[in-house]
């Protein structure tokens, strides 16, 4: 059941998102990753005549388990600020680019079996946001999504409020 739920959302992913499966980063394997690359800009009459540009991204790890344990998502959460911003968003770099709005770094986990009570407000709970020179260069924001296959419920951080109202059609 959970790799049928994660085929569906890749296929939903894959129109916007290059998508990576399975992935591996700094020793660990994901069952899947996504990375999405958005720039808008506004221009008066010809391209060089920019008024505005903002520059989005947002890199989606996806993980299936039987049952999701508070160590996995400690585990992703560690790796996310310690790891994937300053090595993937980053790029090793200080700060991010000029005209750079927002990066999501998204957790996305499949389980077969409950999330416990005690987990699901770790999960609420968790918050990472990082604002790259007063946020004049924008923010990094870490999202966390639970897919509970067996009570048929989504379970979110703050930041991923957007994602369980898109998200709740697949469940």
């Amino acid at each position: 059941m959970k790799e049928k739920i994660l085929d569906k959302l890749l296929g939903i992913y894959q129109s916007s998102f290059n998508i990576e499966k399975p992935y591996e980063f700094d020793g660990d394997t994901y069952a899947a990753y996504g990375f999405c690359d958005i720039t808008n800009s506004k221009y008066v009459l010809t391209k060089k005549a920019e008024l505005w540009r903002a520059i989005c991204y947002e890199h989606a790890f996806f993980r299936t388990a039987d049952e999701l344990m508070s160590e996995d998502i400690d585990y992703f959460t560690n790796q996310a600020i310690e790891k994937i911003e300053p090595v993937l968003v980053r790029k090793g770099e200080s700060c991010m680019p000029k005209d750079h709005m927002y990066t999501y770094i998204t957790g996305i986990f499949i389980s077969e079996r409950a999330v416990s009570e005690e987990l699901k407000k770790k999960i609420k709970k968790t918050h990472f946001c990082k604002n790259y020179r007063l946020s004049l260069r924008g923010y990094c924001e870490l999202r966390i999504l639970v897919i509970d296959l067996e009570n048929n419920c989504l379970i979110g951080n703050a930041a991923a409020r957007g994602l369980i109202k898109d998200y709740k059609r697949f469940i």
